[in-house]
């Protein structure tokens, strides 16, 4: 189902099955989130802990359940959990042409930090360094 979502949101996933396992069974600070609607996953999050940031690996929500709130929520459920562990930060990268997803984080309260050239290895593309300052946005 996993895969089913990334193909849906994002066309071809940016990250491997054998990635998203490696990433899921680490022995590290982080935590994923899926959002489920009748028993089937429809979105989730993923965070990684890294001193004062909670940086997010991933986030994606079905085209059919986007522009409804549960983006946010997850967002929310990140910054929650980022209080939690002592975290001054969010981040996170989103491919430069993806406006889209650039305009939502930007009314939840994320700016540009810096662009990652090339940061894609499918096509190259840059990605946008984005980043919310928890403590200003409380």
């Amino acid at each position: 189902m996993l895969q089913y979502l990334l193909k849906q949101v994002y066309g071809k996933s940016p990250w491997s099955y054998t990635i998203f396992w490696i990433e899921l069974n680490k022995k590290q600070n982080g935590l994923y989130l899926k959002a489920l609607n009748q028993g089937e996953l429809v979105g989730f999050v993923g965070i990684r802990i890294e001193a004062s940031d909670a940086h997010i690996t991933n986030i994606a929500v079905l085209p059919s359940f986007q522009q409804k709130g549960l983006g946010k929520e997850l967002l929310k459920q990140a910054e929650l959990f980022a209080i939690r562990k002592d975290c001054l930060t969010l981040s996170l990268e989103v491919k430069a042409s993806n406006r889209v997803a650039i305009s939502f984080y930007e009314k939840y309260g994320f700016f540009t930090n810096g662009i990652k050239p090339n940061y894609y290895k499918d096509n190259q593309e840059d990605a946008l360094d984005m980043l919310y300052v928890i403590e200003e946005n409380e």
